[in-house]
């Protein structure tokens, strides 16, 4: 079955990708992103229930239960988690951007890397002057890179 034209439409291109095959991002820069990805999408999928099996229901399995979100982690997850991601998160969180006041750095990196936002959209949102928003996506993954 194909989709729909209006689904096609609406359909959204990555937007890492799309920099990276513009020339805008080189590749360790989208490995960057695609290691921010990883760990948001594994924090995601720690903080909600999981589904268990209806015969599994009322009884406690023998094995010890998840209790946080890093128990649900692969160890490549939680490395990228522990090693990478804090030490990064931590600083950029603490920088203030230019535009809107108590604009945070991390905040515009996450809204092109994991909510997939353009850097255009991200510099309306902010009230960047025009290029800024790429400008700190790019060396907020340089950073990363060298955490």
């Amino acid at each position: 079955m194909r989709p729909t034209r209006q689904t096609v439409a609406r359909l959204r291109y990555d937007v890492v990708a799309r920099l990276l095959a513009t020339g805008r991002l080189l590749l360790p820069h989208a490995e960057a992103a695609g290691e921010i990805r990883t760990v948001h999408e594994a924090v995601g999928r720690g903080m909600f229930p999981t589904a268990q099996p209806p015969s599994a229901v009322g009884r406690r399995p023998r094995s010890a239960v998840a209790t946080d979100f890093l128990d649900r982690m692969s160890e490549h997850e939680r490395f990228l988690w522990q090693r990478r991601y804090l030490p990064w998160s931590r600083g950029l969180g603490l920088e203030v951007a230019a535009g809107l006041k108590a604009t945070r750095w991390l905040q515009l990196v996450t809204d092109i890397v994991v909510d997939n936002a353009t850097p255009r959209e991200v510099e309306t949102r902010y009230r960047l002057r025009h290029g800024r928003g790429l400008d700190y996506l790019r060396r907020g993954l340089e950073i990363y890179l060298r955490a």
